[in-house]
């Protein structure tokens, strides 16, 4: 057996070893390896010993997880993804040990649209999106009925305002806050939840509707054993009536693609629309891999319009992949396990 070495942060490693569940099926990554004649080597940056070239990592003996010291694997994937300078660092210098693949980017949202702005043909995906000021705010008042404040790194929907214009009115919500405001009394909420942090400010594209709820899709776009970019699975999240938010942790729920554009296009219509969505998301990979090497697994929020146009949101690049396991879409949540250990092995 090979060896594959599943970078993930502590906590994950923590819950597994007590038999608690969380976002990370660390049994896919087993089961896929069995298939594929590789051992998954489950560990974090800090049990990595540069001096000796080893890592007290986690394999998976007689049904549970076992602690084993082995070399520092020759191919690994990544899955941490942290601020901390030390962590960063020692990722970093694992890379120069092996193929290591989702190394450190640029999580900077601002940037990632610069970057990505870069290729025209990219343009049409990509929603108007700037630096945040109190008078770039003010001029997107002025040009959007309906805005994004999101901090310039951040996931989950952590620190998201949505900013929709209703007559002389606005309602500025979040995941905690729901007020209608004078323009006056939006700006000055609008700085105060800023709080001179870094923000974008974001056009919200007109999105289709799902029984009255916007919808965004959780695209998984993935190398596997070819090396190129492939869509291993798509999925819709259904925003709360209540903040607007789509995310999972802050009261979306997710639903079956096919399902839910059962409710907007025809049968043929929505194989076009799928296939308009995963034309655009490899786009939008190779355009960041361009920037950023070692990238093959990539998590990207997308909508569509009435006519079934696709929008970026944004890129993750450590996708949870939950949504598709709470869409009850197995096959597709488990190959986005496979797809990634299926690239590991082509490194062999």
């Amino acid at each position: 057996m090979k060896p594959i070495g599943i970078i993930l942060d502590w906590t994950i490693i923590e819950d597994a070893l007590k038999g608690k569940s969380n976002y990370e099926n660390l049994m896919y990554y087993v089961e896929s390896g069995r298939r594929l004649g590789m051992e998954p080597i489950f560990f974090h940056p800090r049990l990595v010993n540069f001096a000796t070239g080893t890592v007290r990592g986690y394999v998976w003996q007689n049904n549970r997880l076992t602690p084993k010291r082995v070399p520092i694997p020759p191919v690994m994937h990544n899955r941490v993804l942290s601020g901390q300078a030390a962590i960063r660092n020692g990722i970093k210098r694992l890379s120069k040990h092996g193929k290591l693949f989702n190394g450190i980017v640029v999580r900077n949202k601002e940037a990632v649209h610069r970057m990505l702005w870069k290729n025209e043909k990219l343009q049409r995906y990509l929603p108007h999106t700037i630096s945040f000021s109190r008078q770039a705010f003010i001029d997107m008042l002025g040009k959007y009925r309906v805005l994004y404040v999101k901090p310039v790194v951040g996931s989950v929907g952590i620190g998201v305002a949505r900013i929709e214009r209703e007559g002389d009115r606005y309602h500025f919500t979040s995941s905690k806050i729901r007020k209608v405001l004078t323009r006056q009394g939006l700006i000055a909420e609008t700085l105060r939840w800023v709080k001179g942090r870094r923000f974008i400010i974001q056009e919200a594209i007109a999105l289709a509707k799902y029984k009255g709820h916007t919808f965004d899709l959780r695209v998984s776009v993935q190398k596997g054993e070819s090396r190129q970019w492939g869509v291993s699975g798509m999925v819709c999240k259904v925003a709360n009536s209540q903040n607007k938010l789509s995310n999972l942790s802050r009261g979306g729920h997710a639903e079956p693609i096919d399902e839910v554009f059962a409710t907007l296009f025809t049968t043929e219509q929505a194989e076009q629309v799928k296939e308009r969505i995963r034309m655009a998301a490899i786009a939008i990979a190779k355009q960041y891999e361009r920037h950023f090497r070692s990238l093959a697994d990539l998590g990207m929020d997308m909508g569509v319009d009435l006519q079934g146009n696709p929008y970026l949101i944004e890129v993750n690049v450590r996708d949870q992949r939950y949504s598709f396991f709470k869409a009850g879409e197995l096959e597709m949540f488990k190959r986005t396990y496979h797809t990634p250990m299926a690239y590991a092995r082509t490194f062999y």
